[in-house]
């Protein structure tokens, strides 16, 4: 089907979620191996539950400083041609060729910085089914100011999500803002006066996070959720301790952005690859050297296998054996949230 990116429909599709206490997840992609494993993760969870037109939620970021996703989509760098590459994918991806016509794909713009990303927020609205305008770097008057000023813009044009004030990021220093949670006063304020259909509230998590500590605040999450309803959006969920994820909807999350961990698992199946496959990625002679270097231990070399079995092959040199690594192990970690985030529940 197209994809669904009217107003309206975007919202029934929220509210149906946030009824039956689903969270949806809002998988980031800088690449098409990871935004066909988005949509391949929803056809293979739909055919488990009998469901075939499950909505999802492919994402990305335009310009944002620490992570400019569409300036990586292609080697030049151009993010605005980053963006056309996404869209033309997702047109084919949902086209009458495609396994993933029956998906109702609603394509988000993440963290769109008004001052960066005026372009893409105004010109490209009604491609998305949302974006969010995140002048949270801001102070709380000012933030609210330019929220306003974007939503007034693009009313009923296009779901927007606001940040009331800034998640951390653990890969640079806090500038003062978003240190503390949110407050329920701040968040209903917050939405009365700008006018957005989501929020981002600070609840103690943290962008980017690739360790172990989590620092989620689940009484912070009721007691706004309390104040505003079902309508929040979770940054940062890489820093929420897994047993606590199921619960996130009936926190108050309707809307859960993730990536961090997408591209942990994806990589690390990358290099699984790379590494299993090293006999036939390089020559004999090539291997050795690495050996002699103490790079590579001599296990690579198999002495009991004949030398025409060690060296380069077109099958483990292209780019297919990585790319499906990447993509399996993308595709069935999106999955997993799926399954914890209630997705099941859509059979029902």
């Amino acid at each position: 089907m197209p994809l669904v990116t009217n107003y309206n429909d975007v919202l029934a599709i929220y509210r149906d979620a946030a009824h039956k206490k689903i969270g949806l997840p809002v998988f980031c992609a800088e690449d098409r191996e990871t935004l066909e494993a988005i949509l391949a993760s929803a056809l293979e969870y739909g055919k488990r539950i009998g469901v075939n037109d499950l909505p999802i939620i492919p994402a990305w970021t335009s310009r944002y400083p620490p992570r400019s996703q569409m300036a990586l989509v292609s080697a030049c760098g151009n993010p605005r041609l980053g963006h056309r590459l996404f869209f033309s994918d997702l047109d084919v991806f949902s086209g009458p060729d495609s396994p993933y016509r029956h998906l109702r794909i609603m394509p988000h713009l993440d963290h769109a910085f008004p001052w960066l990303d005026a372009d893409v927020l105004i010109e490209w609205a009604e491609k998305f089914a949302s974006v969010m305008c995140d002048a949270s770097e801001k102070p709380l008057d000012e933030n609210i100011r330019i929220t306003a000023e974007y939503v007034r813009k693009v009313r009923g044009k296009v779901v927007v999500e606001g940040a009331v004030d800034e998640v951390p990021d653990s890969t640079r220093p806090a500038n003062g803002i978003g240190r503390n949670c949110t407050i329920p006063e701040q968040a209903r304020r917050f939405l009365k006066e700008t006018g957005v259909d989501l929020i981002v509230p600070n609840v103690g998590t943290e962008h980017r996070a690739t360790g172990t500590v989590a620092r989620y605040n689940a009484e912070a999450a009721k007691a706004i959720s309390g104040a505003v309803g079902s309508i929040l959006c979770l940054h940062g969920t890489s820093s929420v301790p897994h047993e606590i994820l199921a619960l996130l909807p009936t926190h108050g999350f309707v809307k859960i952005n993730i990536y961090t961990t997408l591209a942990i698992h994806g990589g690390q199946a990358l290099a699984r690859n790379v590494l299993l496959n090293l006999a036939h990625i390089f020559d004999k002679d090539q291997l050795q050297s690495w050996i002699d270097r103490g790079v590579l231990g001599p296990a690579v070399l198999d002495k009991n296998a004949p030398a025409a079995a060690v060296g380069p092959r077109l099958i483990n040199l292209a780019n297919p054996p990585r790319r499906d690594a990447w993509f399996g192990a993308v595709r069935d970690r999106c999955m997993d949230y799926l399954d914890v985030l209630g997705y099941g529940k859509f059979a029902a």
